[in-house]
């Protein structure tokens, strides 16, 4: 009985189809499955057949009797149902294909021993997964050793193999360590470096678009949209382990903002940023570096913005400079250079300090508008006020601009009238001047309360309001003025004077100041220059009339006193400009007189030496008839 698992038997007879060979080939075969084959045939028995089959349907036809069985046959197998026929074909098919799969997987399963990759390709899925490959096999048994040392030989060779396989082994091993141990010693120099700089105050975080790397923050939260999203830069790992800062954000060069400052087209003072030396190679120095470069491209994007609105204080875009002119001989120039090609510093430059001050400045009120912002940012406004009030232009410049201007003003004033004030003393006159400025200084921080701004914030904050500064000039012991000078930002950068008198001066009789002030020196200058003229006149009248000389026959006009009955008989008190000083001048239209005569009060070497008083009181006398 056939297995259940195997193919079914099969007992019914193949098919008969025509008898007939269908070519030689066949007829060859059949005549050779017969006894005796092709040696049996000779002539003589062929031509027996012959007859045989000649007698045989001679007989067939002269027998009515007879029945033709062959039709009878054919009747009986066409009166077969063709459903059941069919069904027999296919059953026939199938296990025709069955024993063909079972074949091949037997002749797959035995060749996968010696050759798993060719014979895996005609091994089924199913039989693979149940026994695996290389399961079956074939081999010779009870083979006769030729060579008594095979075995002894075949024992040296595996040994061999295998002393070879421990050898690489081990050299995979001790290499697979040495990797491990520069691995080690990169791993450790990478994360000392991230240590550092994390020691050193600088923010770590994972970057946004690569969780796996780290990144130090070196921007501002506070600056402009543009330069805070490159405020980050990724710290990859080199050869070495040593940290390479990603600074493609910031062009990969390192810039920084150049002041020079000129006069009569000399550089007098120059102010570059140190940058770092060659040898200083350590993550901290270089992310400072990146830190300064990116404060540096903010800051000369916040000057460039600012001095679009400038233009009347002669701050002029040329090319890739800012020039802000500070005097008719002076200007400075703003440049933004990479470090490898700022100028070398020159430490002999007479002015270098007024560069390094407005270079300081600069990055001091631009640090001071980020904190601006932050306060602004976290501090609770009323919810009628939107926080979005756009990009703000810093004021940068325009505080230089000022302080520039309110110095210029306290040289002009301070000059102008020290000069007159030293006149009047080389004259014999208790002349005298006082300059008083405002002085700044940071909060206590002990007396500050939570919500109170920092000490430097406050200093900042008072340094941005107007710069004043007063000058008390005392003319005479009754004749004193108060000079009163505030230079504003805004809306106008500019600076007013204002001239205040002591309530019982006599100045507010002879010379009383404009109200609303000066918004110029010329202007001012010419106030103080009147006054002088006039309080000189008014002291001298008041010597005549205090001696016996003439004491009735002298009256003021003006800046001059006159004889009251000879209006030929003049003198004259004049402030001269170049150089500044104080001119008596003596005029008479008496012929016994010898003309004009003037006496010259100034700081010069060539000055008057008599005091004004007996001056006055002899050209009093010189010009009585």
């Amino acid at each position: 009985m056939a297995s259940p698992d195997g193919p079914p038997l099969s007992l019914r007879p193949f098919p008969v189809a025509d008898k007939a060979p269908k070519n030689l080939a066949e007829f060859i075969a059949r005549v050779n499955t017969q006894t005796g084959g092709f040696r049996d045939v000779t002539e003589t028995k062929l031509q027996n057949d012959i007859k045989s089959r000649a007698e045989v349907v001679n007989g067939a036809d002269s027998d009515p009797d007879d029945v033709d069985m062959s039709d009878a046959g054919h009747d009986e197998e066409s009166s077969k149902d063709p459903a059941v026929a069919r069904i027999e074909v296919l059953r026939n098919i199938e296990i025709a294909g069955n024993t063909a799969m079972l074949t091949l997987d037997s002749l797959s399963l035995l060749l996968s021993k010696q050759s798993p990759t060719q014979a895996g390709l005609t091994l089924s899925q199913q039989l693979r997964e149940m026994v695996g490959i290389g399961t079956l096999g074939a081999d010779k048994l009870d083979e006769p050793i030729t060579n008594p040392n095979k075995e002894k030989d075949e024992e040296e060779v595996a040994t061999g193999w295998t002393l070879m396989q421990i050898n690489q082994a081990r050299d995979a091993a001790e290499e697979a360590g040495r990797f491990l141990q520069r691995e080690v010693e990169a791993e450790s120099k990478y994360w000392e470096d991230v240590m550092a700089v994390q020691k050193s105050g600088w923010s770590i975080c994972r970057m946004p678009h690569e969780r796996h790397t780290l990144g130090v923050k070196f921007g501002f939260s506070e600056a402009a949209p543009e330069f805070k999203n490159n405020g980050l830069a990724p710290m990859r790992r080199g050869e070495g382990g040593s940290v390479e800062l990603d600074l493609g954000r910031l062009g990969s060069v390192s810039e920084g903002l150049v002041v020079t400052y000129e006069k009569d087209g000399k550089v007098v003072g120059r102010c570059v940023r140190r940058r770092r030396s060659d040898d200083d190679a350590s993550l901290e120095s270089r992310v400072l570096e990146a830190r300064n470069t990116i404060f540096s491209q903010e800051l000369w994007h916040e000057l460039t913005r600012e001095a679009r609105t400038l233009a009347a204080y002669g701050v002029r875009p040329e090319g890739s400079t800012l020039t802000c002119a500070v005097d008719e001989s002076a200007k400075i120039i703003l440049q933004l250079l990479p470090l490898d090609s700022c100028p070398a510093p020159d430490d002999s430059l007479p002015d270098n300090a007024t560069a390094e001050t407005i270079f300081i400045s600069l990055h001091v009120l631009l640090s001071y508008a980020h904190r601006y912002n932050e306060l602004m940012r976290i501090r609770p406004i009323p919810p009628h006020i939107s926080r979005s009030r756009g990009q703000q232009v810093y004021a940068l410049l325009r505080p230089v601009i000022a302080r520039m201007a309110s110095s210029r003003s306290v040289l002009a004033c301070t000059t102008y009238v020290g000069s007159i004030a030293t006149a009047l003393q080389k004259a014999g006159l208790p002349a005298s001047f006082t300059l008083r400025t405002t002085q700044f200084s940071g909060a206590d921080a002990s007396a500050q309360g939570p919500n109170q701004p920092a000490g430097a914030q406050s200093l900042i904050r008072n340094i941005l309001q107007a710069v004043e500064f007063n000058i008390a000039f005392t003319i005479l012991p009754g004749a004193s003025l108060t000079v009163r000078a505030r230079t504003f930002l805004f809306p106008v950068t500019t600076t007013f004077y204002y001239v205040v008198l002591p309530p019982s001066s006599t100045l507010q009789d002879i010379c009383a100041p404009y109200p609303d002030g000066y918004s110029d020196t010329k202007a001012l200058f010419s106030y103080i220059r009147t006054t002088t003229e006039r309080a000189m006149a008014l002291h001298s009248l008041e010597s005549l009339s205090a001696s016996s000389s003439g004491s009735s026959t002298w009256i003021q006009t003006g800046t001059s006193i006159r004889d009251a009955e000879d209006d030929s008989r003049v003198l004259q008190f004049t402030i001269d400009q170049r150089p500044v000083s104080l001119v008596l001048t003596s005029s008479s239209a008496d012929s016994s007189v010898t003309g004009t005569q003037t006496w010259r009060y100034s700081a010069q070497p060539d000055s008057e030496t008599a005091k004004l008083e007996d001056v006055v009181s002899r050209a009093a006398s010189m010009a009585r008839p």
